[in-house]
């Protein structure tokens, strides 16, 4: 396969290095002659190519390629090279400055495709980049989602609980208050009681020692 962009430098630097400015095709009488033995005629018309000056590029009176063609009317004959019609036309439209201007656009198409290409690789990573935020978010989202299943359950759960424990009837069995205030007031009257014996005796003992008696308790 031709790598185009080589073939547009080689046809750049020829079209450089060729006659500048504008080229034609145009007649040129020829006296030569064409076909044999008794077929053979004299003079045809040949082609050839100009430059801006009206210098001649080329001619085709020499080539190997003619085809010449004819044609009879009632005023007379004519002939052609067909062939060299059709290349000077080609040369002609082939001059340095078309041949610049084309390689030019390509280049420019080139240029421009590469800026495409940039973009689009840009927008794919940006696609790229945009498609993972939007994974992580649905993550995110779906993670949040199941929390918040988890935190509903556990509410319903808890208000379940609640409803379970304002519902539930506690037995508590108080002390008869009549038996509850006699055993206070029996322990308090002998605790006093036994307060005042102690007290008593504790006086009288000291008493005894203070008149030099011996108390046997001590």
């Amino acid at each position: 396969m031709t790598d185009i962009t080589e073939l547009a430098q080689s046809l750049k630097a020829a079209a450089e290095k060729a006659t500048q400015g504008e080229w034609w095709a145009d007649e040129v009488k020829n006296e030569g002659c064409y076909g044999s033995g008794d077929d053979c005629v004299e003079g045809f018309t040949s082609y050839a190519i100009y430059g801006s000056d009206g210098q001649t590029l080329f001619d085709s009176l020499n080539s190997d390629a003619a085809c010449i063609s004819e044609e009879y009317d009632g005023e007379g004959h004519v002939a052609w090279d067909e062939t060299a019609q059709r290349n000077a036309e080609f040369i002609a439209l082939a001059n340095p400055a078309n041949i610049l201007a084309l390689v030019e656009a390509l280049e420019n198409s080139e240029s421009r495709l590469h800026e495409v290409a940039v973009a689009c690789a840009t927008a794919e990573q940006a696609l790229e980049k945009a498609q993972q935020q939007t994974t992580e978010s649905e993550n995110r989202v779906r993670k949040q989602n199941r929390h918040i299943c988890e935190l509903f359950d556990d509410n319903t759960a808890l208000r379940q609980r609640i409803a379970g424990l304002e519902s539930r009837t506690v037995t508590v069995k108080l002390p008869d208050i009549n038996e509850y205030l006699a055993e206070v007031h029996d322990k308090t009257l002998n605790r006093a009681f036994r307060l005042l014996a102690e007290s008593v005796r504790a006086g009288d003992v000291a008493a005894m020692r203070a008149a030099g008696i011996k108390v046997e308790a001590e």
